[in-house]
């Protein structure tokens, strides 16, 4: 399934991530492209997961259909829920983790159990899923969402812009999968931290055949270049591994994680903001 001489280059300068070019056997990809499902397919059923314009995951009609018919969905559904998928991938960012828990900036993982059946079903999950289960056991867990992006994907859909992922993200992966014969955008980019502003570290456009995975550290801004124009549609798997609890430090309040880093910044309290603007009217003017 996967090839032998696919071509890997690591990066750790903006945040720790991998691109794979040829990732699969020939065959076996050309298989996958072959039987990805059509747009006409991915609308016939509602979705649920609204991560790309369209898309599938366990549990979906379409995506169990397509592992019941198709041997190399089948075969890929099995090896994404395995631990050997999770082990693998832990593994390859085992340094880049260790110096993320050695610097506090991420739970110690070692007593967190590896869950390798579809646990995460339908939506994607948030913190508040989490905090309404009365499952309190560290787990860490595999997901693989396929979907299309159309024109505009980066704006309404993928992100949204600049951005990290979900604070019970460990590691996100981006497969491409072709369905296009033109495209202008739709450019995996990476971001990086400079003084107080971002600026861009590297532009990767999609290209088939090739992965990209990334350890979502607290400083992993990433965003999809909007697509302005497209004839087909960017096909791709999204792939991750997930703990049920927030596994990343709280982050500092700055400008940039203010804007950029929604997803993990610390929600507002309006009630307490309005006791701590009443203590200082107090203090000021009442004296």
């Amino acid at each position: 399934m996967i090839n032998k001489n696919h071509i890997l280059k690591k990066n750790n300068l903006s945040y720790p991530y991998t691109i794979i070019e040829y990732f699969f056997e020939e065959k076996f990809y050309y298989n996958l492209k072959k039987y990805f499902p059509t747009e006409n397919q991915f609308q016939r059923q509602k979705n649920k997961i609204q991560r790309m314009h369209f898309d599938t995951s366990y549990g979906d009609e379409l995506y169990d259909n397509l592992i019941k018919n198709s041997e190399e969905y089948k075969k890929l559904h099995e090896y994404i829920y395995s631990n050997e998928f999770i082990s693998f991938y832990m593994n390859h960012f085992k340094d880049e983790i260790k110096k993320e828990i050695n610097s506090g900036n991420l739970q110690n993982l070692k007593d967190f159990k590896l869950i390798s059946e579809p646990f995460e079903k339908d939506k994607i999950f948030d913190m508040t899923d989490f905090e309404k289960s009365h499952d309190f056991k560290n787990i860490l867990y595999p997901r693989i969402d396929l979907g299309i992006g159309k024109k505009d994907y980066g704006l309404v859909k993928g992100g949204k812009g600049i951005h990290v992922d979900n604070p019970q993200r460990l590691i996100s992966i981006i497969f491409y999968i072709g369905g296009y014969k033109d495209i202008e955008g739709g450019e995996f980019r990476v971001w990086e931290k400079i003084n107080e502003n971002l600026e861009i570290f590297e532009i990767i456009p999609p290209k088939e055949n090739m992965m990209i995975i990334s350890l979502q550290t607290n400083h992993s801004f990433h965003d999809v270049n909007p697509v302005k124009k497209i004839t087909g549609s960017r096909n791709a798997f999204y792939m991750a591994i997930s703990s049920n609890k927030r596994i990343w430090k709280n982050l500092v309040k700055n400008k940039i994680n203010k804007n950029f880093n929604k997803n993990r910044y610390p929600k507002q309290n309006k009630f307490i903001d309005k006791l701590k603007l009443k203590k200082f009217y107090n203090k000021i003017f009442l004296k």
